[in-house]
């Protein structure tokens, strides 16, 4: 995030998720596999140390009474567990957090874990902690076994070998946590450690996210362990071969040798590579196993079975199950999951004097196929929870839109959520986090943070590199490494054997090793959609080298976004009060760039975005699309705005693509998702609302797209799939707001490869056109509609003030947004003119497995010209809106005699749906499915 440099210069409501998604029943002991490895995920109980004066070794024994602690469903954040026993409800609803007192986190809080261990008999156990948000002192019955300076970072991992201390039966582990970095938006606290917070993406948690993500793990091993266990792949060019390397760690525990087997075991389908290795291990040394083609010749795998993203080809997965024997018993086994692809990455090559960027744009290359990187950046739940069902509702979201990556500036997700992007064929692009101790220069990091800072770079580089979905790995953010951090992460990924395009910042700077990022940032607020397709010189500041806050379609954009995402009214009124919603619709909003009161559902006000107050983007929406009088006409009048501005984002990086000079190569939307209901950067709500910002990216993400170019009015078509297309058809109708076609032009495609962008048309608007108008573009192949895109547009188009969008802000090289010039706006007055369009409904509903799908055909039965504009179909059960749901299309427009049938797909509900149908112009109706 871009607010990195900020801070850097300034020194009936609905949950985030459901708590069902997060809770169930867990019995109040944990107990311990006799073998192998247990997530401690019950038995966990939380206070605070301002209501007990009981010390480590005391509240570690296993028989202390815990009358007054708060038992947890699993190890979580302060915040989960309080709101887990039932304190602060509806925490989302209006500003019900801002009055969670905070200051009940300034002390330490206790964290407790009742367990039943029976040793493993001549073995070891091992208690492994997967990182702490803030810092902790361990103890493990009565016994003191680390400290702070050690145990801290959101994502290290340590291991502890804690046979000395185990009993046979009940045991008791207490972790003594204190709070975790302070609001980054409190300049006076320095940031002390490496760990997650989610910057300006929402108000931060009033814990600050103290506590445990991850679950910590026992396990149980014999004389030897196995670690760190993966796959290497060699692949050829045409990927017609890929020859493996199993690798693992053998740890000999004892104080002999031992003489080690170590056996794994490669499969997939019918394949099955069976491998052995015997090793001696000395006396408590540890020992990397490589096993290769020469040793094991079924490595070399002939015609492998091939991993593509979603859009381009099958997901197929490897399974390694690896264990090592001593004595002619299983001591130890490990298991993983991997793919085979190959990624590579390059800069585009500079055009002298044409191209911005004078070392060009970072591009990624999957299995010697470049791609546009169309993808969103995530956020997790704001208190940290995770449920896999909701991740997997999320994932379906994504493929749904036609995304094809997702960006995790920091904030990592556990291992499930990686394997789920593997299996849906999403890539996922991680990165250490802005805004934080990270991005401090390393010669300020103590010891102890730089003993940290590797640990949690080795352990997410561990972690990280047999997902297929993983395409590269970001050692900067807003800042590149300086060249001792850069080589610490470095040293990292290499000891872990990460093998993937490592890049060195998400803003166009560089670093001494990695060089060149080749990427951007920004903007962060409106920008119409001429300026979004506009990659001239004149959308370039030329006293900004990181080339950041226009969001024009040249280039890897990391984050952008057009600003506000105002949810549909249906989620609004779910988590916000008609007091509070009129901040976001009231006329007065619409009044120039500072405009409007402070919401809270947004981060803080600041020049930089100004997200938190409505003026920015809703005083060109005022002017485009003329004005509104309350929150029902402000809604049609944000919802199709938002549409049509995201779809133009998305469209311009995939139609500019092709471009010789400044090719568009990735954009990353900022963002995907909130933590919590928000107005601000999102495509979707935490309660799986769809407003117009999912609908607008889901048309512009077509596998096959036609589309409009705002930036000469020509018409192009984009395959996105990975195989060629072939007798595919592009028509274009220019159309009055009368419904009279005053142009059409129709030309055939040719052959498209898997990626290619061609431009088919180039369209004139006769004169006499009405100034607001229409242009329907159809795709065909044969009698096959396999795309239609409707756009408004105007005879007037929008003029962007280019010096005054890049003069400096405050905290940043130049404004987030879009400064249009005087009477710069577009006209779109004239869909208010349109006569409100009659339409037909018909609704039937099928099941088919655990989903039904529901069928919706809207027919346009109207006699004048009007189209029935934007025309959105919902569902619900008695009374409740159905949601996640997926729909083939959605906010369609439709002229006289013209009908569309969009399906719905979501888990089946105890009775059909009613439909409800409405528009622009479109009264609303309501059909049951029956």
């Amino acid at each position: 995030m871009a607010l990195c440099g900020a801070l850097a210069l300034a020194g009936t409501s609905a949950p985030a998720m459901p708590a069902y998604a997060f809770t169930g029943h867990r019995p109040a002991v944990q107990r311990i596999r006799s073998s192998g490895t247990t997530e401690l995920t019950s038995g966990w109980a939380i206070r605070s140390s301002a209501d007990t004066r009981d010390t480590g070794a005391e509240i570690s024994t296993p028989d202390y009474p815990t009358k007054g602690w708060l038992p947890l469903s699993r190890p979580e954040t302060l915040m989960a567990g309080l709101l887990e026993n039932g304190r602060y409800p509806n925490i989302f609803h209006n500003d019900t957090m801002a009055k969670v007192p905070a200051g009940q986190f300034d002390v330490n809080w206790w964290y407790r874990e009742q367990l039943t261990v029976h040793p493993r008999k001549g073995g070891r156990t091992f208690l492994v902690l997967n990182g702490v948000s803030g810092k902790a002192g361990l103890w493990i019955n009565g016994t003191k076994i680390a400290g702070g300076a050690q145990l801290q970072g959101s994502y290290a991992r340590l291991e502890y070998d804690i046979t000395p201390y185990i009993r046979d039966g009940a045991n008791a582990i207490a972790l003594d946590v204190s709070r975790n970095d302070a609001d980054i938006t409190k300049f006076d606290t320095p940031m002390r450690y490496l760990t997650q917070n989610q910057v300006d993406w929402n108000p931060m948690a009033p814990d600050q996210n103290t506590g445990l993500q991850y679950a910590p793990q026992i396990i149980q091993d014999g004389p030897v362990s196995v670690r760190n266990a993966h796959v290497l792949q060699d692949d050829a060019p045409d990927l017609s071969t890929a020859d493996l390397t199993v690798k693992a760690d053998v740890r000999n525990t004892t104080g002999s040798a031992q003489r080690v087997v170590v056996s794994g075991t490669v499969t997939h389908g019918s394949t099955r590579v069976a491998c052995k290795a015997t090793v001696t291990v000395a006396a408590h040394a540890t020992r990397t196993v490589a096993i290769t083609k020469a040793d094991c010749p079924g490595l070399h795998l002939e015609h492998p079975a091939v991993w593509w993203p979603y859009q381009m080809g099958d997901q197929p997965l490897y399974h390694l199950a690896l264990d090592a024997s001593a004595g002619g018993t299983v001591s130890s086994a490990a298991a993983e999951d991997f793919g085979i692809r190959t990624v590579t990455s390059r800069l585009t090559r500079p055009v002298p004097g044409k191209t911005h960027g004078k070392d060009g744009y970072r591009q990624f290359i999957v299995n010697g196929r470049p791609l546009v990187i169309r993808g969103a950046g995530w956020s997790p739940d704001l208190f940290l929870r995770y449920s896999p069902s909701n991740v997997s509702d999320q994932i379906s979201y994504i493929r749904n839109m036609g995304l094809n990556a997702v960006r995790f500036e920091g904030n990592f997700p556990p291992d499930d959520m990686f394997a789920r992007l593997d299996r849906a064929g999403v890539l996922a692009m991680p990165g250490w986090q802005c805004c934080a101790l990270w991005e401090s220069r390393s010669s300020t990091w103590s010891d102890d943070v730089t003993a940290n800072a590797s640990n949690q770079a080795r352990t997410m580089a561990e972690r990280l590199r047999d997902h297929p979905s993983v395409f590269t790995f970001f050692q900067g953010s807003d800042d590149a490494p300086d060249a001792e951090k850069e080589a610490l992460f470095l040293k990292a990924f290499e000891q872990a054997d990460f093998r993937l395009p490592q890049v060195a910042a998400a803003e166009y700077k560089s670093s001494p090793r990695l060089g060149p990022a080749g990427t951007k940032e920004g903007g962060y607020n409106y920008f119409p959609p001429g300026a979004l397709w506009n990659n001239g010189r004149e959308t370039v500041n030329t006293n900004d080298p990181t080339l950041s806050m226009t969001g024009s379609a040249w280039g890897f954009d990391t984050e952008v976004s057009t600003g506000n995402t105002i949810p549909t009214q249906d989620s609004l009124n779910r988590f916000l009060t008609p007091d509070e919603q009129k901040k976001i619709w009231d006329p007065a909003t619409a009044q120039g760039q500072t405009a409007g009161q402070d919401m809270y559902h947004t981060f803080f006000y600041a020049d930089y975005t100004r997200l938190s107050r409505m003026g920015v983007y809703n005083t060109p929406l005022w002017h485009r699309y003329g004005p509104w009088k309350d929150a029902g006409s402000y809604q049609k009048t944000v919802q199709i705005g938002e549409y049509e501005v995201t779809r133009a984002q998305f469209e311009s990086y995939i139609g500019n693509s092709t471009d010789k000079a400044n090719p568009s190569t990735g954009i990353i939307y900022w963002m995907l998702n909130k933590a919590w209901p928000s107005l601000q950067w999102s495509m979707y709500g935490s309660d799986f609302d769809q407003p117009g910002v999912y609908f607008g990216a889901k048309k512009a993400n077509e596998p096959v797209h036609v589309m409009y170019s705002y930036d000469d009015g020509s018409i192009k078509v984009a395959n996105l799939t990975g195989a060629r297309q072939d007798g595919l058809r592009a028509t274009a109708q220019i159309i009055d707001l009368d419904g009279e076609v005053r142009a059409t032009a129709t030309a055939p495609v040719g052959a498209l490869g898997s990626q290619d962008v061609r431009t088919v048309l180039h369209p004139k608007v006769p004169a006499g056109t009405s100034k607001t108008y229409f242009e329907k573009l159809t795709l065909t192949r044969g009698s096959e509609v396999v795309s239609r895109n409707v756009y408004w547009l105007s005879t007037k188009a929008d003029q962007v003030d280019w010096p005054k969008t890049h003069a400096p802000g405050r905290y940043t090289p130049s404004n987030g947004f879009a400064v249009f010039q005087k009477d710069g706006y577009a006209d779109l007055t004239g869909l208010r003119a349109l006569k409100p369009a009659d339409i037909r409904v018909g609704a039937t509903t099928r099941r088919e497995g655990r989903e039904m799908v529901t069928s919706v055909t809207v027919r346009n039965v109207g006699h004048g010209g009007s189209p029935a504009l934007f025309t959105r179909a919902d569902l619900f059960v008695g009374g409740r809106q159905v949601l996640p749901i997926r729909w083939s299309d959605n906010d369609v427009t439709l002229w006289p005699g013209e009908q569309q049938t969009i399906t719905a797909r979501y888990s089946a509900t105890p009775a059909e749906p009613d439909v409800r149908v409405n528009g622009f112009n479109v009264p609303d109706q309501t059909r049951h499915t029956g």
